[in-house]
């Protein structure tokens, strides 16, 4: 399980029609063979999130991830992700594109005792992104500004309403949640929030499709540069200034490890980003008022043991 205290045999027969590890390397070789052509010589582990399962598979000729998800009403959405990840690698983009099926779509629905959606995509090579690399840092940057230039130009219409969409007023965004910060516990940050957010003008530049999870745990790095940016399954429309914003703040956050990212990485990222996509005036200071903001919702009404608290005030 990647997040949830569950028993993941449980998991895997309530989510997904699957009885246990053996009933389910079965019915991935078969939905690989059937689907794709390929003959699965061995499953290595299976890692469950939510209604969405990854399997590391072994064929004959190489490692490949499988992607399923059981949320029905989402599949169409997962069809269109699927298609433009493939558009984007022709584009030549750094991202893992499913492996296109016999047939020639991306993603393909197999049954178990119910309809799951599956995608295949080859195993990439690289390490999880490390905040002390600056110069893989600020290629992930570079590579987050050539997305957002590259989906400035799709509809975002067929990809619905994203999971972490961030439209309309940022203002009114921002403020609407402001009582349950803790002012206590980083009172210079929130301070400096409230007056950006009385003297920002509007933001100059509308939302557009954006990835939706740009952190840590999907960047795959190689000799300093971004090997692949992973998992566009939260494609959302946003302002680019916050996709960029609160990824820089994300940046170390892994699975179960969540810490800020120190404030040299956020900067070189932020250079990275711009010196592709160079934001506006207004961009620029709606930076500082949404990583003030997504640090301070950060901080746990707990203990603190990654320092979120100590990190928003260091960055004020």
């Amino acid at each position: 399980m990647l997040w949830e205290p569950t028993d993941p045999t449980t998991a895997l027969v309530e989510r997904f029609g699957l009885a246990d590890l053996d009933s389910a390397t079965r019915w991935l070789s078969a939905a690989l063979l059937s689907g794709w052509g390929l003959r699965a010589a061995g499953v290595e582990r299976i890692l469950i999130s939510d209604v969405n399962a990854l399997a590391w598979v072994h064929t004959e000729d190489a490692t490949v991830v499988v992607k399923v998800s059981s949320f029905v009403p989402g599949f169409a959405r997962l069809d269109d992700i699927a298609a433009l990840v493939g558009d984007l690698e022709a584009d030549g983009l750094p991202v893992a594109a499913p492996l296109p099926a016999l047939d020639g779509r991306r993603r393909r629905v197999v049954e178990s005792d119910r309809p799951l959606s599956v995608a295949v995509h080859p195993m990439i090579d690289g390490d999880l992104l490390d905040v002390d690399d600056v110069t893989a840092v600020g290629a992930t940057g570079e590579v987050v500004g050539r997305l957002h230039v590259a989906l400035a130009a799709v509809d975002p219409a067929p990809f619905g309403h994203g999971p972490r969409e961030i439209t309309g007023d940022l203002r009114e965004h921002i403020a609407s949640g402001r009582e349950s910060l803790p002012e206590a516990r980083a009172p210079r940050a929130c301070a400096r929030l409230g007056d950006l957010l009385e003297t920002l003008p509007d933001l100059d530049v509308p939302p557009q499709l954006g990835h939706g999870d740009v952190r840590g745990a999907n960047v795959l790095v190689r000799d300093h540069q971004v090997a692949a940016l992973l998992d566009f399954d939260e494609v959302s429309v946003r302002h680019r200034t916050a996709e960029v914003s609160l990824g820089a703040v994300l940046l170390a956050t892994e699975f179960r490890r969540w810490p800020p990212a120190p404030l040299a990485a956020q900067r070189a990222f932020l250079d990275g980003y711009g010196g592709v996509v160079p934001l506006t005036d207004a961009e620029h200071g709606w930076s500082e008022a949404l990583r003030l903001w997504f640090g301070l919702t950060q901080i746990p009404a707990g203990d603190d043991p990654a320092g979120w608290a100590a990190a928003v005030e260091q960055s004020v």
